[in-house]
């Protein structure tokens, strides 16, 4: 019997230390979610603003990272040449870059810092937001060693579907692109791109589209056309295959050290904050 007893108060024992247990380990859960909580708000981007990517057929070279303006703070944004940058909400029109945090102070933890006037530097360059970018909108920065002197292009992303292929000619070369799936070619295409016009920006007359289905796979063929030559020259001869979460926008340029089209491939994945607009 008292072997009984003694298992009796050891199963009561441990009845009684489980709950807390367990009542630790959510109040532990717990405490984890809501310090997480503030870094997860922190780090939300803009539903809607500009993108940037570097195109740099002369090879010059872009500083990053730079700050722009995070409601009313600074953040560091980082802009490279193969996919777009986070968004930015342009202020009146035009999104401005500092070399350095301009002011460091009302990125602190304090909310009254945010609230103290501060005269702020000059901000290295600017880019002035063309009414018509749409809400989500691509700059494409052209780097000169002057960096105030960057020339931008931009595009509404509306115009560009997050899926498929898209070859834009910035270029003064008419091109040629051909697409075909079977092996005999009997289902070529072919489809002409027109020269860049600053006055026109991108449109429809120098850009091409193929959305697809998602698992289509293409073959191309990209060619420009040369005064000096009768026949097309080839830039690139490949394959894509259709992705319905990411797209491919190639860039054509002129390299000003051959005097030829330069191609820049930019690759646009799924974005978290794309509506369905």
């Amino acid at each position: 019997m008292k072997f009984f007893s003694i298992l009796l108060v050891c199963a009561a024992a441990a009845a009684a230390f489980m709950p807390a247990q367990a009542q630790s380990r959510r109040s532990r859960s717990a405490r984890t979610v809501t310090a997480a909580t503030p870094a997860a708000a922190e780090a939300a981007e803009p539903k809607t603003g500009v993108r940037f990517v570097v195109c740099s057929p002369a090879g010059i070279d872009f500083p990053s990272p730079l700050y722009v303006r995070s409601g009313k703070e600074f953040k560091a944004i980082h802009i490279g040449a193969r996919t777009p940058s986070p968004r930015v909400k342009p202020v009146n029109g035009v999104v401005e870059f500092w070399d350095q945090n301009p002011n460091p102070e009302a990125s602190a933890k304090d909310p009254a810092a945010t609230k103290k006037p501060v005269k702020l530097p000059p901000a290295v360059f600017s880019v002035s937001v063309p009414a018509n970018a749409g809400s989500k909108s691509v700059c494409i920065l052209s780097p000169n060693k002057e960096i105030k002197k960057t020339s931008t292009i931009f595009f509404n992303e509306k115009e560009f579907p997050r899926k498929g292929m898209h070859v834009v000619n910035l270029s003064s070369f008419p091109l040629i692109i051909s697409t075909w799936e079977k092996s005999d070619f009997s289902d070529k295409k072919d489809a002409q791109i027109g020269v860049y016009r600053r006055e026109k920006g991108i449109c429809d007359d120098n850009s091409w589209k193929f959305v697809g289905k998602s698992g289509q796979r293409v073959s191309f063929n990209l060619a420009y056309q040369d005064k000096s030559s009768k026949m097309p020259k080839r830039i690139k001869a490949s394959a894509f295959a259709i992705s319905g979460k990411q797209s491919v926008v190639n860039i054509i340029v002129k390299d000003p050290g051959t005097n030829r089209p330069k191609l820049v491939v930019i690759q646009f994945g799924d974005d978290s904050d794309d509506d369905k607009n």
